[in-house]
C-alpha cells in the first residue's frame, strides 16, 4: 500500500475511531457512576469498639423531664433524622490531688487582685476547693484540676457603673481570652472552639440586668467559650445557649474592661481512651423525647402543650460537673421558642440503669 493510500484510508477511518473512543469513555464513566451511586446508597456499618463496656448514664442536673408536652417534627425532612449508626465516647480521666496546689491557687488569686488577709484561703468542707474571699468578691478553685468560679458583688460595687463605655464584640473576646490565659486556664479545646458574645445592660438603681440584642446601651458583656467540634459534631453545654466556661465584664469607659464574673469547669478528655458505641436512630430518639425520656434544658416554662421541633442534630454533651465519659446526645431545638431538649444517644443496652449506678 502506497503512502497516498494510507493517508486516504486514515482520513476516512479517523471519525469512526474518534467516535469509538468517545463511546468507550462514556461506557467507562457510566460504569464508575453506577458503582459510586451504589456505594452512596449502601448503609455504612461502623466498627464498634465498646471499650468501656457499660456506661454510666449522663446526669443532666438542671434539666427537667420532657414529659407533659407533645412534640411534632416541623423540619424540612418532616421526620426525625438519623446522624449515624455509631459514635465515639471519650473517657474524662478523673484528676487527683496535686502537690504544689497551694502555690498555684495563690497565684491565681493574686492575678485576680486578692491581697493581704484575703489571700489566705480556706478549704471547702469536702477539702477539694480552696476558697478566697473579701467583702465583695469570692473565688473558688478546685485543687485537683484548677477549675474555678469567680464572682464580684456588683450590687454593692456602684463604682463599677459610674462611667461606662460600650463594649464591642472583638475587644470583649480578646479581653476574655487574655484573662483566661493570665490564669493559665485556657485549654486548647476551648481555644479552638467557638465563642458566643452576649451584651447586657445593668441598671444600678434597680439592680436589674437585661440581655440586649446588640451592644447599643450595653455596659456589660459575657463571653462564653465552647469546646471545638468532634468529628464535625457540635459540643453543647448543660444550658445550650450559655457555656459553663465564661467571662463576664463591665466596660468602665477609659479604664477598659473589669472582670466581675468568670468560670471554667473543664475536664480534659482522653484522646487515647476512646470507644465507639452504637447509637439510637432519629425515630427512636424522638420517641424517647415524646414519652418523657428526654431532658428539657431551655424553655421548660413554655405554656404551649404542643411544641414544634424545627431542628434536630447529633452533638456531644460537655458536663459542668465531673462525669466519667463525654457521650453523644440528640438535640431537639426550636429557636423561635428558645426550646432545647436533649436525648442520650447511646443505645440502652450499653447504659447502666440508675439503680445499678446508685
Amino acid at each position: 500500500m502506497t503512502l497516498t493510500e494510507v493517508s486516504y484510508f486514515s482520513r476516512k477511518l479517523a471519525p469512526f475511531v474518534i467516535l469509538l473512543f468517545v463511546v468507550m469513555l462514556i461506557l467507562f464513566y457510566s460504569f464508575k457512576l453506577v458503582l459510586l451511586f451504589g456505594q452512596l446508597n449502601t448503609t455504612q456499618v461502623s466498627t464498634l469498639n465498646p471499650v468501656f463496656k457499660e456506661l454510666k448514664p449522663i446526669e443532666f442536673a438542671e434539666a427537667s423531664s420532657s414529659a407533659g408536652h407533645t412534640y411534632i417534627m416541623d423540619t424540612v425532612e418532616g421526620e426525625p433524622v438519623t446522624a449515624s449508626d455509631a459514635a465515639k465516647v471519650f473517657l474524662l480521666p478523673e484528676t487527683k490531688f496535686r502537690f504544689g496546689y497551694k502555690e498555684k491557687i495563690s497565684l491565681i488569686a493574686k492575678n485576680l487582685g486578692f491581697e493581704g488577709p484575703s489571700l489566705e484561703y480556706v478549704l471547702s468542707p469536702k477539702k477539694t476547693e480552696g476558697i478566697f474571699q473579701d467583702s465583695k468578691r469570692k473565688l473558688e478553685i478546685d485543687i485537683t484540676n484548677f477549675n474555678f468560679k469567680y464572682r464580684q458583688d456588683i450590687v454593692h460595687s456602684p463604682e463599677l457603673f459610674e462611667t461606662n463605655g460600650t463594649p464591642d464584640k472583638e475587644s470583649a473576646e480578646n479581653k476574655a481570652v487574655d484573662f483566661l490565659k493570665s490564669l493559665d486556664r485556657y485549654p486548647e479545646d476551648l481555644a479552638l472552639g467557638r465563642m458566643i458574645v452576649t451584651f447586657m445592660q445593668y441598671d444600678k438603681e434597680s439592680s436589674q440586668t437585661a440581655i440586649l440584642e446588640d451592644n447599643k446601651g450595653a455596659n456589660m458583656v459575657e463571653v462564653d467559650f465552647f469546646r471545638k467540634n468532634i468529628d464535625d459534631y457540635q459540643v453543647v453545654s448543660p444550658n445550650y445557649y450559655n457555656s459553663q466556661n465564661y467571662v463576664i465584664m463591665v466596660q468602665m469607659g477609659d479604664q477598659g474592661y473589669q472582670v466581675v464574673g468568670a468560670q471554667v469547669q473543664f475536664f480534659e478528655k482522653s484522646e487515647g481512651q476512646v470507644g465507639t458505641y452504637p447509637i439510637i436512630d432519629g425515630k427512636t430518639a424522638f420517641e424517647k423525647l415524646a414519652t418523657g425520656s428526654g431532658y428539657i434544658v431551655a424553655g421548660a416554662d413554655i405554656q404551649d402543650k404542643q411544641i414544634p421541633i424545627t431542628n434536630m442534630f447529633l452533638a456531644y454533651y460537655d458536663p459542668e460537673t465531673y462525669q466519667q465519659y463525654m457521650q453523644p446526645i440528640y438535640v431537639f431545638w426550636n429557636q423561635k421558642l428558645n426550646f432545647v431538649a436533649y436525648v442520650p444517644a447511646v443505645t440502652d443496652e450499653y447504659i447502666l440503669s440508675y439503680s445499678t449506678v446508685k
